[in-house]
């Protein structure tokens, strides 16, 4: 009896998890968006997005902390 059920049990498992394999779980998934210049910008153009100016570091102090807390993060 117990075999019976443990064969039944396994059939049942594989006949559900047959369809989220092969050929029965392909739909065609066009993105929404795929032409939106708002979402996605042009494409192979220049970023829209300006690059990040920081001042000039006249006295060094940037510097000085910027070795500091390379120090405080990776000891040598």
């Amino acid at each position: 009896m117990k075999k019976r059920l443990a064969i039944f049990l396994i059939g049942i498992c594989s006949f559900l998890l047959a369809s989220c394999f092969g050929q029965h779980n392909n739909a065609p998934n066009k993105g929404v968006n795929l032409d939106s210049e708002r979402v996605y910008g042009n494409r192979g153009g220049e970023p829209k997005q300006l690059q990040n100016k920081y001042p000039e570091d006249k006295d060094g102090k940037m510097l000085e902390r910027a070795n500091k807390l390379r120090e405080k993060l990776f000891p040598a």
